[in-house]
């Protein structure tokens, strides 16, 4: 039995199950999964669409605990020190919005939650925010292969929104800049 064909036998708990992992470990994103099951049986995509965020959130919780008990060690031999450096400088920075918008894109779960976790960022909002965000891009490629028969290409639609988000925080920046500059003057 191939690992597609596991997936598809146990499809409810295989899903559930490589949402837990891959949400705290490197392994390739849930669409690996979840295509084939909703191929295999369109009609439940939206009970799909809820067990792939419920994984994920499991999973999530997992890294988020693993992260906040151990500290960047955690991320030692899956990322470099500036990478890392970089992910805590963003998500101090940007802390919800940097889960949300990680979370509809491609970037991993896993680096997520440890992101979340060592710098110590709340829980509950870690959770709500990461649940979301993934349960908003398994809709959207279940919904997809449900209408058009092919996946969107969640990738593509990610990086615009994820673009479309950091023009207007960048816009919200300069007119708060703007603003200070004139109340100087």
């Amino acid at each position: 039995m191939s690992i597609q064909e596991f997936f598809i036998v146990w499809k409810d708990i295989g899903l559930i199950l490589y949402a837990i992992l891959k949400a705290f470990l490197p392994l390739p994103s849930l669409e690996v999964v979840l295509v084939p099951i909703m191929m295999a049986n369109p009609s439940d995509w939206l009970l799909y669409s809820i067990e792939g965020a419920v994984g994920t959130l499991i999973g999530g919780g997992i890294g988020y605990w693993l992260a906040h008990r151990c500290g960047r060690k955690v991320l030692a031999h899956m990322a470099s020190q500036s990478d890392i450096d970089k992910g805590e400088e963003l998500m101090n920075r940007y802390g919800v919005w940097a889960v949300f918008i990680g979370g509809i894109t491609p970037i991993p779960d896993f680096l997520l939650a440890y992101l979340a976790g060592f710098t110590h960022m709340r829980f509950s909002l870690f959770a709500f925010c990461d649940a979301f965000a993934r349960l908003l891009r398994s809709l959207l490629v279940c919904y997809s292969l449900l209408k058009l028969g092919e996946v969107i290409n969640i990738d593509w639609f990610g990086t615009v929104f994820s673009l479309v988000i950091f023009a207007w925080l960048l816009f919200r920046w300069g007119k708060e800049k703007l603003r200070l500059r004139r109340q100087a003057d």
